[in-house]
């Protein structure tokens, strides 16, 4: 049967009935979905073998539904879009729908897929349906257009092009302004995009991509449903650049500075929430590139005090690793390779900190290796202050470079760009 076109409305009431084979519980409970929240909408009473969950004043907003037993169980799940008085009544083959034929289809589309069956009728009969957008957004792909690969534009144009399309459209198949979606178990990973599809993978692009994805909820003057959208969207991305690589933690920073901090009543993001992540931006901004660190002072094997102050290079870096530590073992003689080299080149000293208190293994391998710069280990004492809290790194090895100015100048990058970093800073 197909689906009718609907406009979201503000409709008062609803009536539904739900006569089950064998649930005999005294109370059910009619449940809706928000985002990534359930809620009680209503209950009702067992009485002449039949639930009526019934109001003639409360709107009952589009969305996805269940009804569940005492103990949450799921019973039934149907859709609320064009009908809100219908019946439910269940038998030995299944759930019949009386009275709302957009039940009839949603049943329909369950068992479609579930079979793994194209779902595309669900959104070409009816597109403005909350089942035909739903179904778009959730399991239709967008459709990419074929671009010209011959000799006259070049593999590598086509290719450009190919690329930029897809980043260009890829959540076109999703109505983000459309509050509806909201109420049904859209799942959108932005990792897919984010993380798998966007490049290049720096923190300024992810930051324009975020606000390409935010306008595309709001409007100008956004509505509190808009916010809504924005905010559930922004929790994701908040939990996802919380602990991704390090160089992301500008991403990180921005949306707490620019959308988190200045949340009121968030529906998604609580006053406590709002709390921890300003504390955790606030420890991320400390070394970001272009702040400037305090001076640091660590311990050598002889008890003799390496300060970063007395460093006469024009940069320096900080080498915080920990002998236990298998890529530790791995990295620190290849970044000793570089340092022997180009040390002279590039006019940089490095300060080597150990972060345990392992001495055997700290000496034994910084004599295996013949690392003669600056070795400094907690084995030793503690340095002036922890390098730990206040860089904020929780693996080994961590790696800072500072200027004369104790400015951060690169942090946190892989070790295969050591090269490109320090040609990167003579211009």
């Amino acid at each position: 049967m197909p689906l009718v076109s609907f406009a979201q409305t503000s409709i008062k009431g609803y009536e539904i009935r739900f006569k089950p084979l064998n649930v005999n519980d005294k109370y059910l409970y009619l449940t809706g979905i928000y985002g990534n929240q359930t809620w009680v909408v209503d209950s009702a009473k067992f009485e002449k073998k039949q639930y009526l969950f019934k109001n003639a004043k409360q709107i009952l907003p589009a969305g996805f539904y269940t009804i569940q037993s005492q103990n949450g169980t799921v019973l039934v799940e149907f859709i609320i879009d064009q009908t809100r008085k219908f019946s439910i009544v269940e038998t030995e083959s299944g759930f019949i729908f009386i009275n709302s034929d957009e039940n009839v289809v949603f049943q329909q589309f369950k068992k479609d897929l579930l079979a793994e069956n194209d779902l595309r009728f669900y959104h070409e009969t009816a597109p403005e349906s909350l089942l035909g957008k739903f179904v778009l957004a959730q399991y239709i792909p967008v459709s990419i257009p074929e671009f010209f690969w011959g000799s006259h534009e070049g593999r590598e144009g086509a290719a450009q092009k190919y690329y930029q399309y897809i980043i260009n459209h890829f959540y076109d198949n999703v109505d983000f302004r459309d509050i509806r979606l909201m109420r049904t178990p859209l799942n959108i990973d932005l990792r897919d995009f984010f993380v798998e599809a966007l490049y290049p993978q720096t923190a300024e692009n992810v930051i324009e991509s975020i606000g390409n994805l935010f306008n595309r909820m709001l409007d100008e003057k956004p509505t509190p449903e808009q916010l809504d959208v924005r905010d559930f969207y922004l929790k994701k991305l908040i939990h996802l650049y919380m602990n991704l690589d390090p160089k992301f933690d500008p991403v990180f920073v921005y949306l707490v500075d620019n959308y988190v901090s200045k949340l009121t009543d968030s529906e998604f993001i609580s006053d406590s929430e709002v709390s921890v992540f300003k504390r955790i931006a606030d420890r991320k901004r400390r070394t970001l590139v272009g702040q400037t660190v305090p001076v640091f002072e660590s311990y050598m094997k002889d008890r003799h005090v390496i300060s970063t102050a007395d460093m006469t290079s024009k940069y320096t870096v900080l080498w915080f690793w920990d002998p236990d530590c298998d890529h530790c073992l791995e990295y620190t003689p290849n970044f000793f390779d570089f340092y022997s080299k180009y040390h002279d080149v590039y006019n940089f000293e490095v300060i080597a900190c150990s972060v345990t208190e392992d001495y055997d293994r700290w000496i034994a391998f910084i004599n295996e290796h013949h690392l003669d710069w600056f070795n400094t280990s907690y084995a030793i004492a503690e340095p002036n202050y922890d390098a730990i809290e206040f860089f904020n790194f929780d693996d080994t090895p961590a790696i800072f470079i500072i200027d004369k100015q104790h400015k951060i100048v690169a942090r946190q990058f892989p070790l295969d760009e050591l090269f490109e970093i320090f040609e990167s800073l003579q211009y």
